[in-house]
């Protein structure tokens, strides 16, 4: 997955539900010019804003990463981010702060592998 195709997707999802983007960037506490950035593929969210990005659209997290069934339950990815929510703010941000340290790696790892051909 892109950093556009995530980006399409988030926002194909926030029209879907009738938000408008300046409701949105305001719930999840970042700056429109931020949430648009998500929206063309600049920029991915952190693990902080993408668990507030499912809880205030409604959508699975699934729906946003991958924009298809996966072949196990859904709800397994979901079951696992929605309750960051309910920690205490400092043992959430340290979560996120964990999960986004592995994101960037896998990130970096996929963008440095050699490309099949």
């Amino acid at each position: 997955m892109t950093r556009v195709e995530f980006g399409k997707r988030l926002n194909r999802v926030r029209k879907k539900t009738g938000i408008k983007t300046e409701l949105l960037a305001e719930k999840i506490d970042v700056s429109v010019g931020f949430l648009n950035g998500v929206f063309s593929g600049r920029v991915y969210p952190s693990v902080e804003t993408f668990v507030k990005l499912v809880n205030t659209l409604g959508c699975s997290a699934n729906e946003l990463l991958r924009g298809e069934p996966w072949p196990v339950d859904e709800t397994a990815v979901d079951s696992r981010l929605l309750p960051i929510g309910e920690l205490p703010p400092d043992r959430a941000r340290h979560v996120c702060n964990v999960l986004d340290a592995i994101l960037t790696d896998l990130e970096q790892a996929k963008e440095s592998a050699p490309s099949e051909r």
